[in-house]
Protein backbone atom coordinates (compact mmCIF):
# COMPACT_ATOMS: atom_id res chain seq x y z
CA UNK A 1 0.00 0.00 0.00
CA UNK A 2 2.39 2.27 0.75
CA UNK A 3 4.39 1.70 -2.18
CA UNK A 4 1.39 2.52 -4.26
CA UNK A 5 1.05 6.01 -2.52
CA UNK A 6 4.75 6.41 -3.42
CA UNK A 7 4.37 6.11 -6.96
CA UNK A 8 1.28 8.13 -7.34
CA UNK A 9 1.53 11.85 -8.89
CA UNK A 10 -1.05 13.79 -8.22
CA UNK A 11 -2.36 16.69 -10.98
CA UNK A 12 -1.94 19.36 -8.66
CA UNK A 13 1.04 20.63 -9.64
CA UNK A 14 2.51 23.91 -11.26
CA UNK A 15 3.29 24.70 -14.80
CA UNK A 16 6.39 27.65 -15.85
CA UNK A 17 3.78 30.47 -16.70
CA UNK A 18 3.99 32.25 -20.27
CA UNK A 19 6.27 35.35 -20.09
CA UNK A 20 4.14 38.47 -21.17
CA UNK A 21 5.61 40.37 -24.02
CA UNK A 22 7.02 43.87 -23.21
CA UNK A 23 4.32 45.55 -25.00
CA UNK A 24 4.91 48.69 -23.30
CA UNK A 25 7.37 50.84 -24.00
CA UNK A 26 10.23 52.34 -21.08
CA UNK A 27 10.04 55.44 -21.67
CA UNK A 28 5.85 55.49 -21.48
CA UNK A 29 6.25 52.81 -17.87
CA UNK A 30 8.53 55.32 -16.69
CA UNK A 31 6.40 58.94 -17.25
CA UNK A 32 3.11 57.13 -15.92
CA UNK A 33 5.34 55.89 -12.63
CA UNK A 34 6.34 59.68 -12.04
CA UNK A 35 3.07 61.08 -12.71
CA UNK A 36 1.84 59.09 -10.42
CA UNK A 37 4.01 59.88 -7.47
CA UNK A 38 2.95 63.61 -7.79
CA UNK A 39 0.52 64.86 -5.29
CA UNK A 40 -1.50 68.20 -6.36
CA UNK A 41 -1.89 70.59 -3.77
CA UNK A 42 -4.59 71.31 -2.00
CA UNK A 43 -5.34 74.67 -4.56
CA UNK A 44 -4.83 72.57 -7.45
CA UNK A 45 -7.21 69.93 -6.26
CA UNK A 46 -10.09 72.75 -5.10
CA UNK A 47 -9.60 74.39 -8.58
CA UNK A 48 -10.02 71.42 -10.10
CA UNK A 49 -13.29 70.29 -8.52
CA UNK A 50 -14.75 73.53 -8.57
CA UNK A 51 -13.97 73.69 -12.50
CA UNK A 52 -15.76 70.55 -12.80
CA UNK A 53 -12.81 68.11 -13.10
CA UNK A 54 -14.03 64.56 -12.18
CA UNK A 55 -10.12 63.42 -11.71
CA UNK A 56 -9.51 66.47 -9.16
CA UNK A 57 -12.70 65.17 -7.37
CA UNK A 58 -12.53 61.85 -6.81
CA UNK A 59 -8.82 62.31 -5.88
CA UNK A 60 -10.05 64.82 -3.21
CA UNK A 61 -12.87 61.90 -1.60
CA UNK A 62 -9.85 59.78 -1.99
CA UNK A 63 -7.92 62.50 0.64
CA UNK A 64 -11.16 62.84 2.63
CA UNK A 65 -11.92 59.57 3.40
CA UNK A 66 -8.47 58.23 4.03
CA UNK A 67 -7.64 57.55 7.71
CA UNK A 68 -3.93 58.12 7.05
CA UNK A 69 -3.05 60.78 9.63
CA UNK A 70 -0.75 62.57 7.25
CA UNK A 71 -3.94 63.26 4.86
CA UNK A 72 -5.57 64.57 7.27
CA UNK A 73 -4.46 68.20 7.25
CA UNK A 74 -4.74 68.17 3.43
CA UNK A 75 -8.27 67.04 3.51
CA UNK A 76 -9.63 69.40 5.96
CA UNK A 77 -7.98 72.50 3.60
CA UNK A 78 -9.92 71.40 0.55
CA UNK A 79 -13.37 70.89 3.05
CA UNK A 80 -13.05 74.58 3.77
CA UNK A 81 -12.24 75.88 0.80
CA UNK A 82 -15.32 74.15 -0.48
CA UNK A 83 -17.69 75.08 1.83
CA UNK A 84 -18.82 78.54 0.38
CA UNK A 85 -20.00 76.38 -3.03
CA UNK A 86 -22.12 73.92 -0.11
CA UNK A 87 -25.61 73.50 0.37
CA UNK A 88 -26.87 74.04 -3.24
CA UNK A 89 -27.56 71.26 -4.47
CA UNK A 90 -30.96 68.79 -3.61
CA UNK A 91 -29.58 65.68 -1.76
CA UNK A 92 -31.76 62.60 -1.78
CA UNK A 93 -31.10 59.61 0.36
CA UNK A 94 -32.47 56.21 -0.90
CA UNK A 95 -32.36 52.89 1.34
CA UNK A 96 -34.14 49.56 1.63
CA UNK A 97 -33.29 46.42 2.84
CA UNK A 98 -30.67 44.49 0.56
CA UNK A 99 -31.84 42.87 -2.42
CA UNK A 100 -34.73 45.65 -2.74
CA UNK A 101 -33.69 47.15 -5.88
CA UNK A 102 -32.18 50.08 -4.60
CA UNK A 103 -28.94 50.76 -7.19
CA UNK A 104 -31.74 49.60 -10.44
CA UNK A 105 -34.03 52.22 -8.89
CA UNK A 106 -31.03 55.09 -8.65
CA UNK A 107 -29.88 54.25 -12.10
CA UNK A 108 -33.33 54.42 -13.53
CA UNK A 109 -33.98 57.71 -11.15
CA UNK A 110 -30.53 59.25 -12.18
CA UNK A 111 -31.03 58.57 -16.09
CA UNK A 112 -34.04 60.81 -16.22
CA UNK A 113 -32.78 63.79 -14.04
CA UNK A 114 -29.95 63.32 -16.32
CA UNK A 115 -32.25 63.88 -19.37
CA UNK A 116 -33.85 66.80 -18.05
CA UNK A 117 -30.84 68.74 -17.85
CA UNK A 118 -29.60 67.59 -13.68
CA UNK A 119 -26.33 67.01 -13.13
CA UNK A 120 -26.39 64.26 -10.55
CA UNK A 121 -23.98 62.42 -7.98
CA UNK A 122 -24.27 59.32 -6.55
CA UNK A 123 -22.91 58.10 -3.21
CA UNK A 124 -23.04 54.60 -3.06
CA UNK A 125 -22.34 53.13 0.59
CA UNK A 126 -21.26 49.28 -0.25
CA UNK A 127 -20.83 47.26 3.50
CA UNK A 128 -17.61 46.67 4.72
CA UNK A 129 -16.26 43.13 5.75
CA UNK A 130 -16.31 42.75 9.33
CA UNK A 131 -13.80 39.57 9.03
CA UNK A 132 -11.79 40.71 6.20
CA UNK A 133 -12.36 44.63 6.95
CA UNK A 134 -12.70 45.10 2.83
CA UNK A 135 -15.68 46.02 0.53
CA UNK A 136 -16.27 45.28 -3.24
CA UNK A 137 -17.76 47.98 -3.85
CA UNK A 138 -20.26 46.45 -6.18
CA UNK A 139 -22.99 48.88 -6.62
CA UNK A 140 -21.35 50.49 -9.79
CA UNK A 141 -22.00 47.72 -11.72
CA UNK A 142 -25.50 47.71 -11.20
CA UNK A 143 -25.45 51.34 -12.64
CA UNK A 144 -23.69 50.52 -16.56
CA UNK A 145 -25.70 52.98 -18.23
CA UNK A 146 -25.65 55.98 -15.97
CA UNK A 147 -22.00 55.31 -15.46
CA UNK A 148 -21.79 55.80 -18.76
CA UNK A 149 -23.60 59.50 -18.96
CA UNK A 150 -22.30 62.61 -19.21
CA UNK A 151 -23.53 64.59 -16.38
CA UNK A 152 -23.35 61.83 -14.08
CA UNK A 153 -20.78 60.76 -11.54
CA UNK A 154 -21.15 57.74 -9.26
CA UNK A 155 -18.38 57.02 -6.27
CA UNK A 156 -18.79 54.26 -4.13
CA UNK A 157 -17.48 54.13 -0.82
CA UNK A 158 -16.39 51.52 2.07
CA UNK A 159 -19.12 51.70 5.14
CA UNK A 160 -15.90 50.68 7.10
CA UNK A 161 -17.01 50.61 10.95
CA UNK A 162 -20.16 53.46 10.63
CA UNK A 163 -23.35 52.25 11.43
CA UNK A 164 -26.34 53.93 10.12
CA UNK A 165 -26.09 52.94 6.78
CA UNK A 166 -23.73 55.89 5.65
CA UNK A 167 -19.53 56.16 5.24
CA UNK A 168 -17.88 58.19 7.66
CA UNK A 169 -17.16 60.94 5.30
CA UNK A 170 -20.33 60.55 3.43
CA UNK A 171 -21.27 64.61 4.75
CA UNK A 172 -17.89 65.46 3.41
CA UNK A 173 -18.11 63.84 0.22
CA UNK A 174 -21.51 65.67 -0.63
CA UNK A 175 -19.59 68.82 0.30
CA UNK A 176 -17.13 68.21 -2.30
CA UNK A 177 -19.48 67.13 -5.24
CA UNK A 178 -21.71 70.10 -4.45
CA UNK A 179 -18.36 72.40 -5.04
CA UNK A 180 -17.88 70.44 -8.68
CA UNK A 181 -21.45 71.44 -9.74
CA UNK A 182 -23.52 68.40 -8.85
CA UNK A 183 -27.13 70.04 -8.37
CA UNK A 184 -28.82 66.46 -7.27
CA UNK A 185 -26.94 64.12 -4.92
CA UNK A 186 -28.13 60.69 -4.45
CA UNK A 187 -26.89 58.78 -1.56
CA UNK A 188 -27.88 55.43 -1.50
CA UNK A 189 -27.62 53.48 1.80
CA UNK A 190 -25.61 50.06 2.59
CA UNK A 191 -29.42 48.81 3.37
CA UNK A 192 -29.24 47.41 6.83
CA UNK A 193 -32.85 47.85 7.83
CA UNK A 194 -34.93 49.70 10.54
CA UNK A 195 -31.77 51.46 12.35
CA UNK A 196 -30.52 53.32 9.00
CA UNK A 197 -31.23 56.83 9.78
CA UNK A 198 -28.10 58.41 9.99
CA UNK A 199 -28.84 59.42 5.91
CA UNK A 200 -31.91 61.53 7.27
CA UNK A 201 -30.37 64.20 9.00
CA UNK A 202 -28.18 64.77 5.83
CA UNK A 203 -30.53 64.85 3.03
CA UNK A 204 -33.55 67.03 2.08
CA UNK A 205 -36.01 64.08 0.87
CA UNK A 206 -35.82 60.70 2.31
CA UNK A 207 -37.14 57.62 0.82
CA UNK A 208 -37.54 54.54 1.80
CA UNK A 209 -37.88 51.28 -0.96
CA UNK A 210 -39.70 48.46 0.20
CA UNK A 211 -40.81 44.48 -0.99
CA UNK A 212 -44.29 43.58 -1.32
CA UNK A 213 -45.25 41.47 1.34
CA UNK A 214 -42.29 41.68 3.72
CA UNK A 215 -43.50 41.95 7.50
CA UNK A 216 -46.90 42.91 8.88
CA UNK A 217 -48.75 45.30 10.10
CA UNK A 218 -46.48 45.60 13.61
CA UNK A 219 -43.58 46.48 11.28
CA UNK A 220 -45.56 49.50 10.18
CA UNK A 221 -45.84 51.19 13.63
CA UNK A 222 -43.10 50.26 14.69
CA UNK A 223 -40.35 53.53 15.47
CA UNK A 224 -37.41 53.47 13.48
CA UNK A 225 -36.61 54.34 9.74
CA UNK A 226 -40.66 54.41 8.66
CA UNK A 227 -41.24 57.32 10.93
CA UNK A 228 -38.61 58.68 9.02
CA UNK A 229 -39.00 58.28 5.57
CA UNK A 230 -40.15 61.37 3.62
CA UNK A 231 -42.03 58.16 0.96
CA UNK A 232 -42.07 54.99 0.36
CA UNK A 233 -42.26 53.08 -2.09
CA UNK A 234 -42.80 49.44 -3.01
CA UNK A 235 -40.68 47.87 -5.49
CA UNK A 236 -39.94 44.87 -7.68
CA UNK A 237 -44.02 45.18 -8.53
CA UNK A 238 -43.60 42.39 -11.24
CA UNK A 239 -43.99 38.70 -11.38
CA UNK A 240 -45.19 36.81 -8.54
CA UNK A 241 -45.27 40.10 -6.57
CA UNK A 242 -47.71 41.86 -8.20
CA UNK A 243 -50.46 40.34 -6.26
CA UNK A 244 -48.98 41.27 -3.09
CA UNK A 245 -47.77 44.90 -4.23
CA UNK A 246 -51.64 45.57 -5.10
CA UNK A 247 -52.58 44.38 -1.74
Amino acid sequence: MAQENKSYKSALHEQDGVKPPNSLSSTAANTIKKNRRKQPSVNDLVSGITSENITALSRAITLVESTNPSHTKKANDIITQCLPYANKSTRIGITGVPGVGKSTFIEAFGLHLASIGKKVAVLAVDPSSSLSKGSILGDKTRMEDLVKTKNAFIRPSPSGNSLGGVARKTRETIILCEAAGFDTIIIETVGVGQSETAVHSMVDFFLLLKLAGAGDELQGIKRGIIEMADAIVINKADGENVKAAKS
